[in-house]
This record gives C-alpha cells, structure tokens and sequence, in this order.
C-alpha cells in the first residue's frame, strides 16, 4: 500500500518560504530606499554647499577683480593716481590771415591726496626735494590737515616726469590745456592772457571768454595784421631809444570801417611770463588818456569850416602872445611873415593865437557840441575791458574852450583821437573802431562833417606834410625815388602835436610828441597814429643826442617815425608811391 505525500505540509513551507522571501525583500527594498533617501539628502547638502561655497568664491572673486581694475585703472606701475579730469580746450585767436596767436598746451595739474599716502616722511622727503612751492614743513602740515592740495600745475611733460619718477601713492594726475602766446609780447596788450584755470583775465581773453571756452573750439579773428603789428612795434622800439624817450604808442586802423590792424603800446610784457609789473601791462593806446597839444586843432578847424564860420583863406591877426585868463600863449614861430594869418597858414604852421580867435568866433556850445558827436567826451569801445573815460573839465568855462582848442584841458585816449580824425577825413562820418575781422563794408553810426569840409581837412592835412611842421620828416630823405623834374612819394597828410606832461597840478618840462597821419591822403583808407613820452632832442643832422629843446618836438621824432612806418607798411596795403613834380609839390585832394 502506497505512503501518501503530506502536500497540506508542503503548501504550508512553500508559503513560509514565498512570506520569508517576501519580506526579506521588502526588508531589502526599504534599505535601498532609505539609502537612496540619504545619498539623496546627502547630495543635497553637498550642492548647497558646493552652491554656497560658488558664491562666496564668486563674490571674493568679484570683489579681487573690481579692486584689480581699480589698482589697474588709478595706479601706474610706479603707483602714480591718474585722474580722467581733461579740460575742454580754448578756442584760438588768430589775425586777419589767419596766423596762430594762440595755442594750447596739454599739461598736468599735480595734486595730493593726503589718505592715499603710504609712508608720509618718505613722501614728504622726495617731494620737497622737486618741488619748490613747498617746504617740507609746509608739506607735512598740508598732508596732515588737509584732504587735498595743488602740488603744482601746468606742469609740463618734462617737469611732469620728474613726479612720476618718484613713485609715490597719493601723487594725483589731471590733464589740462595750458594757454601758449607765441608772440610773446607783440600783442601782450590786445589778446591779454588767462589765469591758472583757463578763464580770460584781460584783453580779448577776459572779453570773449565764454566765446573761446566754448566746447565747439570757436575761434577768434582778428583784424590785427602780424606783420603791421611788428613793423609798428619795431619802429617804436627804435625811436624809443634813438630819442631816449621813456615809452610810445601806435596804431593804424582802417578809416572807413574802423577795423584796427595794429596797435602798440611800450613798455609792454610777455603774457607767457607772471613778472610783469602794472607800468608794463597798462595800455597807452585804450587806457592812457592824455592832452596831445596841436593835434587837437584838427577839430577846432573842422567845426569852424563845416559852421561856415571862416574858411582856409580866412584872416587872422596874429601878435606875439594872447592871454587866456591869467594865462600867457605864445607861438613858437610865427604862422606867416604879415600881421595877418589866413586859417590854413594858422593850421599849417600851428598857430595856438591864432586857433584861440578861432575858437572865440566858434563859441563853447559848437565845441562841446562836435566834441561829443566825434565821441571825445566818452568812452570807446573795441572789444576789450581795459578802456578810458576821458577827463573832461567840470564846469566847462570860457578859459577850458580856449584851452581845448590847442589840445590842453581836455584828455582823451589815442584810440579817441584816431576814431574822431578818421571822422574828419572819410566824408564826415563816425566809425565804430573793432579789433575784430569785420570785411570791407563801412561802419559808419551817422555823419559829422559834410563831405566838402572833409575835403578841406584833408587838402590843410596834406600842407601840413608839404610845407608845414611835418615837412622835415616826409620831404627829407622820405623819398621813394627820383628823377629829374619831380619824386614819387607816398601822398600823406597829417597832423603834429606837442604837449608839456602835467604832474599834479602843474605842468613839467616833460614832453608828449604826437603825429596823426592820413594815408593816402587823396583817398583816405588808414589813419596811422604815433606818440612818444618825453623824447629828448638830437642833432637832425646826423641823429646823435644833442639838447636843443624845439628838436624834440613832434616834427622831429613822431613825425619821422610815422614816415618811417608807411614807407614799410605801404606795400603791405598796396598803396602805391604817387608822381609829385618838383614845380608843384603841393598835393592835390582831388586827385
């Protein structure tokens, strides 16, 4: 008999085996996950630390790399601090052709900050040591109290590297423009200068200052002539010490439309420089205000012509002295050989008796009428600050219009004689005087004269260089070439001037010798005025000192020294010599 299997048995240990199975792998799984679940906190962790840590590193980095530019960008390799501070550069001042007055300089302006300062004594001993504008006790109380100061400025680039060669932290760079005048001295007085921080001071530099400092580089042209300016200044120079005089002035300006194409004034100064005195920076010509003697009788004969009061064969007579008040007058010759004087022997001759009768038939309501439409009671304008008010007599009697009507009493500057001549000549009309470029048209702001008194004025002008007091400067070896029965000349007219200098209240034995001339005569275009201060006399023979009072009067210096100018200025103009016949000399207006 078969043995039954036990299969209850069976079933029973297969399923403790599937159970036992079971839960060991649920046991496992549960494991696996829970390790998971921890490698996965534990990555977790780690990349936000890795995170963490990126950051930090980054900002690090970040705050490395910011301090490296700023290192790279304000320290040079000998640990200089450089400052992007460039000045906006100056517009330049050029003449009517165009030449540089002007330039611009690139500099450095050299500052200290005191808290970029490593080692103060260090510091303080190297720089002392370049550096004159500081002692070193000076340095150490500027480093210690202040957070800034100017070492030095306009440095240029030679000086400049002296303090880049200390190596020194806390030397501070900035670039700037330092303003150059190339010819010195030649237009000292006109252009003027700036100051350490680029800002116009004087002349045209203070009076065109935003114009210049404007960020479009304007520049500024002139009507100044550089060559006319040099002849101008050199013929001074040489009179100045041919006569021992102890300074002069000049200009030349256009007749018709004001514009001034040189102008001088001596002693003068150097504006590249900082030593020059208050003598050297005053300028005669716009700011000096003086009595010129005859040459005031221009206008005295002009008023008298155009009131129809006399005319140039109108006589006078004359005697050996008049009195105004208690005032003696004399002439220094006699206008003519008779008692009797005609207006244009007076004029030629530079009669002050007879100037004074004519005045006396004029009357001081005309005078003071003409005086001040010509503009000699009042400022005058060129574009630049330094100009004069002239010195006009208050009250205004009877013995102040007499005395004016010779050129004592009244003082004006040269640039009013020359404005109020030019008045006298063009057809009567005023001009506006410009420094600056204004092309050819007339600037005329209304008319004086009539076109017949100018003519006039302009015939007396011309006899007062033929056969007047001016006859020894421009007949005299003032030729341009001969021949047998006549010269060609330059046709000039003018007018001379001599006054006795007021110290006080009383006047010295110091002269003003004066020459305003009109060039060319029969069509005026330039007026050319010259003074010299207290020139002595000298032999007109052979131009050595000598002490004959009359020979340093105006027909023997400023005279010559007009002629000499338009003789080498004339090309220049193209103006041309004219042909003069021997048997007429005298030139004719008309033609």
């Amino acid at each position: 008999m078969k043995k039954k299997r036990n299969t209850g048995r069976k079933k029973i240990d297969i399923y403790q085996k599937s159970f036992s199975f079971t839960h060991r792998y649920n046991k496992e799984k549960f494991a696996f996950e829970r390790l998971k679940s921890l490698k996965s906190n534990f990555a977790l962790k780690i990349n936000n630390r890795l995170i963490l840590s990126a950051i930090v590193f980054s900002s690090l980095f970040l705050a490395v790399t910011i301090k490296m530019i700023e290192i790279n960008l304000l320290y040079t390799e000998k640990g200089n601090y450089f400052v992007e501070n460039v000045e906006t550069k100056r517009g330049n001042i050029l003449d009517r052709n165009n030449t540089s007055l002007t330039a611009n300089l690139l500099t450095s302006h050299i500052s200290v900050n005191p808290k970029a300062v490593y080692d103060k004594k260090k510091f303080i001993s190297k720089v002392s040591a370049i550096n004159n504008r500081f002692s070193a006790t000076d340095l150490d109380k500027l480093v210690s109290e202040k957070k800034f100061f100017w070492l030095d400025r306009n440095v240029e680039p030679l000086e400049l590297q002296k303090y880049i060669d200390l190596g020194e932290t806390g030397i501070e760079f900035r670039d700037a423009y330092k303003r150059k005048y190339l010819h010195s001295e030649l237009f000292s007085h006109l252009v003027g200068k700036v100051d350490i921080d680029n800002t116009g001071v004087s002349g045209l530099e203070k009076s065109f200052n935003k114009f210049l400092q404007n960020e479009e580089n304007n520049d500024l042209i002139l009507s100044l002539d550089t060559r006319i300016q040099h002849i101008v200044r050199d013929e001074i120079l040489a009179a100045m010490k041919l006569y021992k005089a102890t300074g002069g002035s000049g200009l030349i300006m256009n007749v018709n439309n004001g514009e001034i194409l040189a102008m001088t004034s001596l002693p003068d100064f150097d504006p590249n420089t900082k030593n020059a005195n208050d003598n050297d920076k005053f300028n005669k010509n716009t700011l000096g205000v003086y009595e010129f003697g005859s040459v005031m009788k221009i206008f005295t004969a002009a008023m008298g012509i155009e009131e129809k009061i006399f005319q140039p064969n109108t006589k006078y007579e004359i005697e050996n002295h008049i009195y105004i008040g208690k005032h003696r007058v004399e002439d220094v010759h006699r206008p003519c050989e008779i008692k009797m004087c005609s207006v244009e022997e007076i004029f030629v001759e530079s009669s002050n008796i007879g100037t004074i009768k004519m005045i006396r038939d004029i009357g001081k309501e005309l005078q003071q009428e003409y005086l001040s439409q010509l503009g000699l009671l009042r400022q005058v304008n060129i574009g630049i600050p330094e100009k004069a008010i002239p010195i006009v007599p208050d009250p205004w009697r009877t013995v102040n219009t007499e005395s004016i009507s010779y050129g004592y009493g009244l003082s004006v500057s040269p640039l009013h004689l020359a404005v109020a001549t030019s008045a006298v000549v063009n057809g009567g009309y005023l001009i506006k005087p410009s420094l600056t470029k204004l092309g050819d048209d007339k600037r005329y702001e209304n008319q004086i004269f009539s076109e017949e008194t100018s003519e006039i004025m302009r015939y007396l002008l011309s006899q007062v260089v033929a056969k007047g007091t001016a006859k020894e400067a421009f007949n005299k070896d003032a030729d341009k070439a001969y021949t047998e029965d006549g010269k060609f000349k330059y046709l000039v007219g003018g007018k001379t001037g001599t006054s006795h200098k007021i110290d006080k209240k009383s006047y010295t034995r110091e002269k003003l010798t004066t020459f305003i001339s009109v060039l060319p005569i029969h069509k005026p275009k330039y007026v050319v005025l010259i003074s010299l201060d207290d020139p002595k006399g000298i032999n007109r023979e052979y131009g050595e000192p000598y002490n004959t009072w009359n020979w340093s009067d105006a027909g023997w210096n400023a005279a010559r020294v007009s002629r000499q100018i338009i003789d080498r200025v004339s090309p220049i103009l193209d103006i041309k010599a004219r042909y003069i016949p021997n048997e007429n000399m005298l030139i004719n207006t008309s033609l």
